[in-house]
Formats: structure tokens, C-alpha cells, sequence
């Protein structure tokens, strides 16, 4: 839950800071100074809400200045929007969708369900979802560079693959974008619509591992009517 926002400081009073170069902030040194800030500011924003969260608890917790998260993110908003974009980074280094056409389809979709469904669900990301929706009427540029940097390439990916199995004839997928959008949303919707209620994620009676069986072979094969059987095959 979010805390009453604190009196603002000076500086964030003041409004962003514009972010300096990121190449200026080289070395081994560096790098390490700005993933504690980042892994600072994610615990803060998660514990307080965007609101709530305060440059100098940041600070507080990494020590040293607040210049060095200036000249690293520019302001508090830069902060949350490097969070977010490190976050869908982390997730597409480990995104793997194979370069050509597999033979076993049903396996691959089923490892990248596994995949988002790890990333739908864990509860730290699942919150600062929430804490970037509630923010985008004021900043609607965080949500554009969470979207471009994570789902937008994700259903690239997919996509692709889509593409190359319609193109191998495995799959009917004339609209392959089409098809990716639509078998992430199997898998993310109900399950995380649900998470975010408070709710158990999956359908009574149901666990991830079924879930995400169903998504694939409801995607695989759909709802249509098994054709009748005729004569001669009702007879063997």
C-alpha cells in the first residue's frame, strides 16, 4: 500500500533534472553505483507508491549525494522509467523464440507461456505495473517505453515465428501479429486480471501448468466442431 507522500524536496519541487549522457557513466565502478540506485529506488517505489517515494530515501539507503542519481537518471521520473526498462530487459534476455521453423510447436509455445506466465505473475513486477498505470495521465512517456521495450518486441518475436511456421506450412497464420497478440492474451489475461484483484490467479480446480496446456492446445487446434463420423469410419 502506498504511504502518504512526503513534503517534496527541493530539487524534486523544482521539476526533472534533464539526464546527462549515460555513456559518460563508464567502468565497472560506475555501473555498480547505478544498480544500487536502481535496486534502491525499485524497493522504495514498491514499499510507497510513485507518490510517496523520495529521492532522499533512495539516497538514504545507497548513500553518497544525490547528484550521482541526477547525472544517472535526471530526476525521480527518469528513475522509475530506467526501473521499468531494466525490468523488460531482464525479461527478454531470457525471451527465447526460435529462429527457424521447429517441428515441435506445442513444446516452444509452451516454454515461452511458461516464460510470460513467470513474468505476468511475480509480484514485484505485477506492482509496479500498477504503480506505472496509475502514474500514465502524467507521464504517458513511461508507459510508451514500457510497452516498446517489452511487449511490443515480445509480439515481434513471436510474431516472426508465427510468420516462419505459416511460411513452412505448420501453422495457419496469415496474420501472424495478429496470432501473437492473441496467444500472449490467452495466457496473461485471466491470470493476471485475476492476480491483480487479489484473487488466485488460475480458474478453481486449475494450476499453471494446466493453464498453460489448455492456452496452447486451444491454440493449436481452437473450437471447432470435430466433423462427423461418417459410415465407414464409425465402423472401425
Amino acid at each position: 500500500m502506498a504511504k502518504v507522500k512526503p513534503a517534496p524536496s527541493t530539487a524534486e519541487a523544482a521539476g526533472p533534472v534533464p539526464a546527462a549522457d549515460p555513456a559518460k557513466a563508464v567502468g565497472v565502478r560506475g555501473e555498480r553505483r547505478r544498480e544500487a540506485l536502481l535496486a534502491a529506488g525499485r524497493a522504495v517505489f514498491l514499499e510507497s507508491g510513485y507518490e510517496g517515494a523520495s529521492i532522499e530515501e533512495v539516497m538514504r539507503r545507497v548513500g553518497g549525494s544525490k547528484a550521482s542519481l541526477y547525472r544517472y537518471f535526471g530526476s525521480k521520473e527518469g528513475l522509475f522509467g530506467a526501473i521499468i526498462e531494466s525490468g523488460c530487459r531482464e525479461f527478454m534476455g531470457r525471451f527465447r523464440v526460435p529462429t527457424g521453423a521447429d517441428d515441435d510447436i506445442a513444446a516452444t509455445l509452451t516454454e515461452i507461456a511458461r516464460r510470460f506466465a513467470s513474468l505476468f505473475l511475480d509480484a514485484e513486477r505485477r506492482e509496479l505495473f500498477r504503480i506505472m498505470i496509475a502514474e500514465m495521465p502524467r507521464f504517458p512517456a513511461l508507459a510508451q517505453r514500457f510497452y516498446e521495450n517489452g511487449p511490443a518486441r515480445a509480439r515481434k518475436l513471436l510474431g516472426d515465428y508465427f510468420q516462419r511456421q505459416h511460411e513452412a506450412g505448420r501453422l495457419h497464420c496469415p496474420d501472424p501479429e495478429f496470432a501473437a497478440v492473441q496467444f500472449i492474451e490467452m495466457v496473461k489475461a485471466a491470470p493476471q486480471h485475476r492476480a491483480m484483484l487479489g484473487l488466485s490467479p488460475f480458474l478453481p480446480g486449475r494450476d499453471a501448468a494446466q493453464h498453460i496446456a489448455g492456452v496452447v492446445d486451444l491454440f493449436l487446434h481452437g473450437c471447432a466442431r470435430a466433423p462427423a463420423a461418417t459410415p465407414k469410419d464409425a465402423s472401425r
